[in-house]
């Protein structure tokens, strides 16, 4: 699937297709539910436990039928009182459970069972909330099932955890299969590699003649074209709402910042050409221009570690803070933490101004409707986003369930 554009109006006739049925867990802002509408997904029920995620989601689709509620509390008998289905009938149940347990970036199995920092709020052992949701699925038996989650999932330290995912999942009668999917090269304008995991209930494969070994069949072909930056955001630099934006997120970086870590943009006078540049300001007050290529910066830490100006530590952070991508490029994949102004300064920057990306900007990255609207804080709104699907990538991975499996079994 290639990069478009599109609105909620557009997504409203997608959805009213009514192709297939789906509900979905961990449901956040809504990005996931924007991929199956665009497939032609009638949502008859979501699940998520924070209320500004549910603000959010009810705002673009009011009326949805929901629990605000810890999915811990949540039943199959109460979901098949609210919606009229019976048990078999769903044909896709979604959910994107927490993953700071498998972030490349987090604790790993170092921090499982553990007390940590989960959208705002202090939790433990929400690496278990998986099998909650695997709970809720033995109590409805839809007819697929679909798992996002990080690419940490498929690391060795989280080989026992992805195992017994799908142990659990063909206890229950389905057969499994999962993928990383990059996003770039489904239409998604940024580096955001996902594991999406895929359970068919065993007699829908049956019905349909699918065999196991194929099953790798209903993962979507990648596409040879890239989204860029400049395809998603160029023409934004006039657009009035995105220019307040930028003047408030520049403002709170540079407040923010004072004392920490960036202050400004330049060009590194050792390396003239070099591109855009920023700066950081080390624990001793030390000051300097830095650009962000691989063949600059490392050298330059390793140096300014040498002299004794900065410590490692400093240079684990200080690099990580360095992520401007030109125009020409897809972006990093953005995150809940590196869209904050105020965390660290922000780390998903725009490739000309100081500032991290816009709430505008970040909902074209993600391949969200342009009036798409989000509840709450800059702050919280650039944090959702960070943590959402984005749905270009997960309308591609429906289309194909629904082509190869639904469409069949429902026919």
């Amino acid at each position: 699937m290639k990069y478009f554009r599109y609105t909620l109006d557009d997504l409203e006739k997608s959805a009213n297709r009514k192709r297939f049925t789906y509900i979905s867990f961990f449901a956040g802002g809504g990005g996931s539910s924007a991929g199956y509408k665009l497939a032609g997904g009638d949502c008859r029920f979501v699940n998520e436990f924070q209320q500004v995620a549910v603000d959010t989601y009810l705002e673009n689709w009011p009326g949805t039928p929901h629990i605000c509620d810890d999915v811990k509390n949540v039943t199959g008998k109460q979901i098949m009182e609210m919606t009229g289905l019976k048990k078999y009938e769903l044909d896709i149940m979604d959910g994107s459970p927490p993953c700071p347990p498998f972030s490349m970036s987090g604790t790993k199995r170092a921090g499982w069972g553990k007390e940590k920092m989960a959208y705002g709020m202090k939790q433990k052992n929400i690496e278990d909330l998986t099998w909650e949701m695997i709970r809720i699925a033995g109590e409805l038996m839809p007819k697929v099932i679909i798992c996002e989650n990080v690419k940490g999932l498929t690391m060795e330290y989280a080989a026992d955890y992805l195992q017994r995912m799908v142990k659990d999942f063909e206890g229950l009668g389905y057969s499994t299969v999962w993928k990383v999917l990059k996003g770039h090269e489904h239409g998604v304008p940024q580096k955001r590699e996902r594991i999406f995991i895929v359970s068919v209930r065993d007699d829908v494969l049956d019905k349909i003649g699918l065999p196991f070994m194929c099953l790798s069949s209903l993962f979507p072909d990648p596409s040879s074209e890239e989204p860029t930056i400049r395809d998603a955001i160029y023409d934004l630099k006039n657009d009035p709402q995105n220019i307040e934006e930028a003047k408030e997120l520049t403002k709170l970086m540079k407040d923010s910042s004072k004392g920490h870590w960036l202050y400004g943009f330049d060009t590194h006078p050792d390396y003239p050409g070099s591109g855009p540049c920023l700066g950081l300001r080390g624990i001793n007050d030390f000051s300097s221009v830095v650009s962000i290529g691989d063949n600059i910066v490392k050298p330059w830490f390793q140096k300014q570690i040498q002299d004794g100006i900065i410590s490692k530590e400093d240079e684990k952070h200080s690099y990580y803070m360095s992520r401007i991508v030109p125009w020409n490029q897809a972006a990093h994949s953005l995150t809940e933490q590196g869209l904050q102004p105020r965390f660290m300064g922000g780390n998903h920057m725009h490739p000309e101004e100081y500032r991290v990306y816009t709430p505008t900007e970040a909902k074209r990255l993600m391949t969200l409707p342009d009036d798409y609207k989000f509840r709450g804080t800059i702050d919280e709104k650039q944090a959702r986003m960070g943590l959402m699907v984005a749905p270009i990538c997960m309308a591609a991975l429906a289309e194909r369930v629904y082509e190869e499996v639904l469409e069949k079994y429902n026919a």
